[in-house]
C-alpha cells in the first residue's frame, strides 16, 4: 500500500485537519492497535506553542469531532498542563508542550509501530 493509500477513519482526518489548520506542530500518527487493542487503535500526537493554544486546541477537537458523531470517552490534563489527551476509543489525541514531548518521547516508547507525519496528507514515516 502506497504512503498516500492509507485509509484512516474519517474522524482520525478530521482530528489531523483540525491540528494542522490551528497550527498544531510535529503532528504524527502512530498506529498502537497491534500493540495494546484494549485500548487503542491510534495515537494523534501534536505539539500546541503554548498552554493557551492547547486549550485552543483541546476545545477546536472536542466541537469539531463531536460534529460529525464522535464520541469523547474521557478528557485528561488541567488548563495549565504541559499535556492533554483526548480518548475517543478507537484513537487517542495526545496534545502537548514541546518540553513535555521531548521529556516523555512517546513515539520512542511504541518505535516498532508504524507511523505518519501529517502536513495536510498523510504521510508514511520508514
Amino acid at each position: 500500500m502506497a504512503n498516500s493509500e492509507k485509509e484512516f477513519s474519517p474522524f482520525v482526518r478530521r482530528a489531523c485537519e483540525v491540528l494542522f489548520d490551528k497550527k498544531a506542530e510535529d503532528i504524527k500518527i502512530i498506529e498502537v492497535g497491534k500493540f495494546i487493542p484494549q485500548i487503542t487503535n491510534y495515537f494523534i500526537i501534536a505539539t500546541a506553542n503554548s498552554t493557551e493554544h492547547m486549550n485552543a486546541l483541546k476545545k477546536h477537537l472536542e466541537d469539531e469531532l463531536a460534529l460529525m458523531g464522535a464520541r469523547l470517552h474521557h478528557s485528561e490534563g488541567s488548563r495549565n498542563s504541559r499535556w492533554m489527551l483526548l480518548d475517543y476509543d478507537d484513537f487517542i489525541i495526545h496534545i502537548m508542550l514541546e518540553e513535555a514531548r521531548e521529556f516523555y518521547r512517546l513515539e520512542e516508547l511504541w518505535g516498532d509501530a508504524p507511523r505518519w507525519t501529517y502536513e495536510e496528507t498523510f504521510k508514511r514515516e520508514d
